[in-house]
């Protein structure tokens, strides 16, 4: 039994990882500049939109071509319709050949939407694939800050509560994708500070302590920093120095980009560091 994994661009996922790994990546669609600036769009605000069913049948048909079975781990339904249409596109090959593709709605997106698909993609079946992907996503954490909230408030991203936020002089929340959305999980002052306040959110999801005495040993978690690309080489070097002061078990540490469709809704300057377990595959022989 082979599995071939499907993805969308929400996860974020560089080309050389998914030729690596055999994912197949569907982009998510989008007009103006990925800045969120209207004026780059020709005065128009810039807009995204779900893959079309047709092109999600045809990736699964073109992953269905070299496996036995396709697995689809999609940007979550609250963030994004591609779910629904996904689930559309996996019918009609189902119809034809049942169990072909099987279609998981990850309730997450970005870092953890990465770290999940990687995980899927260590199977050999869809079975397996699912279950490591839900145990993943299930473990996992994905928390950002934004320069401003209003690119996420235009486009119904985050909560009325939320939004409200930006209108604080100097409140920046530090940011969480949750199976409900997207919610603030602390509010500090300034951009400095809600980067080191996110930093020592990753540091407690990933068991992480600064306790002294007798405790648990960490289990191993996996990495994924996301920031523009002058900022990456310093994120990486404060979450590497703070998960080591903390006690914290990094296996892994992957730098993404940030997809330009995202982008659109999280405006220019967006930070993230995802943390999810390392789960090992026992090979078959």
């Amino acid at each position: 039994m082979t599995l071939a994994v499907v993805t969308d661009s929400a996860a974020c996922l560089p080309a050389e990882s998914c030729a690596r790994h055999g994912i197949v990546v569907v982009p998510l669609h989008h007009t103006g500049g990925g800045s969120g600036d209207a004026s780059s769009a020709g005065g128009r605000e810039p807009a995204t939109s779900r893959p079309s069913v047709e092109e999600l049948e045809q990736a699964y048909r073109e992953a269905a071509q070299r496996a036995d079975e396709v697995l689809a781990v999609h940007v979550s339904g609250v963030l994004s319709g591609t779910v629904d249409n996904a689930r559309l596109a996996a019918s009609r090959l189902n119809d034809d050949r049942p169990g072909l593709v099987r279609v998981l709605d990850s309730a997450s997106c970005s870092g953890a939407l990465a770290l999940a698909v990687l995980a899927a993609s260590q199977a050999q079946d869809a079975r397996r694939g699912a279950a490591l992907a839900r145990e993943s996503l299930a473990r996992s954490y994905q928390f950002f800050v934004v320069d401003d909230l209003r690119h996420l408030a235009r486009s119904g991203r985050i909560d009325l509560t939320t939004a409200r936020l930006g209108g604080v002089l100097g409140v920046r929340p530090v940011l969480s994708v949750q199976p409900e959305g997207i919610r603030a999980v602390e509010t500090v002052r300034g951009g400095a500070r809600a980067r080191r306040h996110m930093v020592a959110q990753a540091v407690r999801a990933a068991g992480g302590t600064a306790l002294r005495g007798p405790r648990r040993p960490a289990d191993p978690v996996l990495l994924a920093l996301q920031a523009p690309g002058p900022d990456l080489p310093g994120l990486r070097e404060e979450v590497d120095a703070a998960m080591a002061r903390s006690g914290a078990r990094v296996a892994q540490v992957l730098t993404l980009p940030v997809d330009k469709a995202l982008e659109v809704h999280l405006g220019p300057g967006a930070t993230g560091i995802a943390v999810a377990p390392r789960l090992l595959v026992r090979v078959r022989t």
